[in-house]
């Protein structure tokens, strides 16, 4: 009968060596997948992060076009309250200053709000607002129009639609 040798030194340290060696294998595949989770984590929080910063900054966009709007709206309205208009004339301004200088200005603001309007994505606000700010350079009687001042309002309100303050900011402030 034949006797079993029993494994010489080198076996033995091989087997040892090829065990340590599967562990480190393990070990350096469970670092992976925790590195990949860790990744794909920071990806999607970067992603979340970048997503409310532009939703911000878009809404601050419709904000400000709101509050040029409001202004705008303000300066027409003063001008039609100091106008004194009889039998569709212009007798004087409440104030001082003369017709074409305060009506200039008010158009100046208009086209402020154009330009700031014309890099806006084309929608039915904007559209109306763009209506409501033009052909005051044809007819400036135009100005005194309370039709003109309440399409202006109309305008400005749907501009507010779009730049009202999300909950979310006023929380995070709040915080």
């Amino acid at each position: 009968m034949t006797q079993a040798t029993p494994p010489s030194d080198l076996d033995w340290t091989t087997l040892r060596l090829s065990i340590a060696s599967l562990f480190v294998a393990i070990v350096s595949f469970v670092a992976s997948l925790v590195s990949a989770a860790i990744a794909n984590w920071s990806r999607k929080d970067a992603k979340r992060i970048a997503d409310r910063a532009h939703d911000e900054w878009a809404q601050q966009k419709w904000f400000d076009l709101y509050f040029s709007t409001n202004s705008a709206y303000d300066a027409m309205e003063k001008l039609q309250a100091d106008c004194i208009v009889q039998n569709g004339r212009l007798i004087s301004i409440r104030g001082g200053g003369n017709y074409p200088d305060r009506a200039n200005d008010v158009i100046r603001l208009f086209r402020e709000i154009q330009a700031m309007a014309m890099v806006f994505p084309q929608c039915t606000a904007i559209n109306r607002l763009c209506a409501a700010t033009s052909g005051f350079v044809d007819d400036q009687k135009e100005m005194l129009n309370n039709q003109r001042l309440k399409n202006l309002m109309d305008a400005m309100n749907d501009i507010r639609e779009k730049a009202l303050v999300n909950a979310s900011v006023l929380e995070r402030v709040i915080k």
